[in-house]
């Protein structure tokens, strides 16, 4: 059995973050992550956003073509490499997502 959105098309990826450490070096680790994750097949985008009011507060954004994409990125070799550096400057916490209905700036619903 496949889980949830293992055959819907694209999802969204939402990982929060709370920096214990400085957040320029928390920046600089993440971008580490970024160009790993970001040459990884299937991959659509990844952002990173600071909270505006919270400067150890960050939100990455992450679109993958489907879930199974993601969860192959994940596997490959230098991933956990990755991500530990920003273990031990963040707690995080993620969920996934499928998306359901998606509109552009003019109000039109996308195609």
């Amino acid at each position: 059995m496949s889980a949830p959105g293992d055959r819907a098309g694209s999802v969204t990826f939402v990982n929060r973050f709370t920096v214990s450490g400085d957040p320029d070096a928390f920046e600089k680790a993440f971008a580490r992550v970024a160009e790993f994750m970001t040459v990884q097949p299937g991959i659509l985008g990844y952002t990173l956003s600071r909270d505006v009011d919270d400067p150890k507060r960050y939100v990455n954004i992450a679109r993958w073509e489907n879930a199974p994409a993601l969860r192959a990125a994940v596997t490959q070799p230098g991933f956990r490499e990755h991500v530990e550096e920003l273990r031990q400057l963040a707690e995080s916490s993620s969920e996934l997502y499928v998306e359901r209905q998606r509109y552009l700036g003019d109000g039109a619903p996308a195609a």
